[in-house]
């Protein structure tokens, strides 16, 4: 008679099955009582095929969905999005196949929404038209102090006169035929 018997473990909130591991036998019984360790049972749990688990809930084993370790993705919002234990793509709306940029889900797959990204693009270029202006604007400044001063070199004030042309030709790039993708950007002063 052994001292030792195999028991089966389980996860004490998700009930999702561990492993094994050994029951005592009491040793206040005379008859064959077995000492369970918290959160494990005498029935062997069934098998589970690829993304399945086996979850014992109550007083049974049960085999369930487990996409836990599948990188999905909502097909609503084109996040990643991480599955518990049950969860299957159709229950979270999700798809195993990664979005594009601006991905939207039509008909069963990732199309490229173009407005999105042409709205993104625009964007991205108008914060570079800011940053390039605000450059810009720091080297008008002392060259018109000195101009209106009438102390600028003629260096100065032919200095003056191309961070002026930037500012302009820079505030013309949305009027560009290419606006936002292809853009001819100003060569700014040297």
């Amino acid at each position: 008679m052994s001292d030792t018997k195999t028991v089966y473990s389980y996860h004490p909130q998700t009930g999702e099955y561990l492993g094994t591991t050994v029951a005592d036998r009491s040793p206040l019984d005379v008859e064959e009582v077995w000492l369970l360790p918290a959160y494990s049972t005498e029935l062997q749990p069934p098998v589970a095929s690829t993304r399945e688990a086996a979850v014992f809930k109550g007083d049974s084993w049960a085999v369930t969905a487990d996409w836990r370790a599948v990188k999905l993705w909502s097909v609503k919002t084109a996040q990643p999005i991480q599955a518990r234990l049950g969860d299957t793509p159709d229950s979270l709306s999700a798809t195993e196949q990664q979005p594009p940029p601006f991905g939207a889900w039509l008909g069963g797959r990732w199309v490229v929404d173009e407005a999105a990204q042409r709205a993104a693009v625009a964007s991205m270029t108008d914060v570079e038209i800011v940053a390039l202006r605000a450059r810009a604007d720091a080297a008008v400044v002392p060259l018109q102090d000195a101009t209106e001063l009438g102390i600028a070199t003629p260096a100065e004030a032919a200095l003056l006169t191309a961070w002026k042309r930037y500012r302009v030709e820079l505030s013309r790039v949305p009027a560009q035929q290419g606006y936002p993708s292809d853009i001819n950007w100003p060569q700014k002063p040297a």
